[in-house]
């Protein structure tokens, strides 16, 4: 089985010789789980302008036995990490470079966010969204998408990218995509910008990222773009079809078992592309179904007393490493599944 890893191995040509594709879009997502954070100024601040970014070519990154921390918001930390040290290498990708690095986590805003900018070639950038990183509060922002609109990280993304298309040459172009949350946040972004900006915008990748509470793409300024939007998903997708997701999703050969196919290392690829499955798995049809039919009777306000009621759960555990973390709220996860099943 062929996957990003392979990709990396493998793929050496420039983007001038073999043109950017939705493998490399995914690798991109991904790399925003590097922990940039040891490494790059965060520009973030409440007041405007940001301060100014510095930025480091990926062949410039440090080993992973000389950073070993520096892949662990990902899922999946030892592929993550074997990654880190093929793109140092890697001639496709060793020149691009990462600036504007953007974080800002707080419990009190209730806000996870990251984002940081891929420069490609010429006038080419990437501008990439994290996803989830493990935090309470990152999951718990999650879970407010059923809810609210926007959430902090959703206003925060918009922002972020308003600020790029000032911060860079006026003729750049942009790719802007996230995988999981980080999916959603680049739809938000690319609909939320000014018409003229929306021109400048190359493709908006999102990497099994859920949708939105109310039917955004029905909206006049998500049309503008929508031809741009490529929503990839895994065959069972459970996250990526959460909610109102995008119109014309895609979805990606994967053998590994549902939840665990939400990790990009586990989709499946050609030379030039993803390797695309017929269509959307029938058990994960049945899944989706059911969350989707309960959220569709609830009102805002009781989907956020349940996600309340869920956080103090959570509290209560006071479980401090990232391992719990995960076990807690994946267990409860499938508890609020199986209680979203039909009798």
């Amino acid at each position: 089985m062929s996957t990003i890893i392979s990709y990396v191995e493998n793929e050496t040509r420039s983007f001038q010789e073999f043109p950017f594709n939705p493998i490399d879009a995914l690798i991109f997502a991904e790399s925003t789980y590097f922990q940039w954070e040891y490494l790059l100024h965060n520009i973030w601040t409440p007041e405007w302008p940001y301060h100014d970014s510095d930025s480091m070519f990926f062949h410039e990154m440090p080993k992973t036995s000389d950073m070993p921390l520096f892949g662990q918001y990902a899922a999946d930390t030892p592929n993550n990490m074997k990654m880190i040290d093929l793109l140092r290498e890697n001639p496709r990708f060793k020149n691009v470079s990462v600036s504007h690095l953007c974080v800002r986590t707080n419990v009190h805003d209730e806000i996870q966010f990251a984002a940081m900018c891929f420069h490609l070639y010429d006038n080419i950038c990437y501008v990439a969204y994290r996803g989830t990183d493990g935090t309470w509060i990152g999951w718990k922002e999650d879970f407010q998408l059923a809810y609210r609109y926007p959430v902090p990280a959703q206003e925060q993304a918009g922002r972020y990218f308003r600020f790029l298309t000032t911060a860079l040459p006026a003729d750049t172009q942009f790719y802007i995509g996230g995988h999981s949350k980080g999916g959603n946040l680049s739809i938000y972004s690319a609909t939320d910008c000014a018409d003229a900006v929306k021109s400048r915008i190359l493709g908006v990748y999102s990497f099994d990222g859920p949708g939105f509470a109310f039917n955004l793409h029905e909206t006049e300024a998500y049309k503008k773009i929508s031809e741009r939007v490529h929503h990839l998903v895994p065959s069972s997708s459970f996250v990526g079809m959460l909610l109102q997701s995008a119109p014309g999703t895609r979805f990606i050969t994967n053998k590994a078992l549902w939840l665990k196919q939400h990790s990009p290392f586990t989709w499946e690829i050609k030379e030039q592309d993803f390797d695309y499955a017929p269509g959307w798995e029938k058990n994960a049809q049945t899944r989706i179904a059911a969350v989707n039919s309960w959220l569709s009777d609830q009102s805002f306000e009781d989907r956020e007393s349940f996600t309340e009621m869920l956080w103090r759960i959570i509290d209560a555990t006071r479980a401090v490493d990232a391992k719990s973390r995960a076990r807690i709220i994946e267990t409860l996860k499938l508890l609020v599944l199986f209680s979203f099943r039909k009798k």
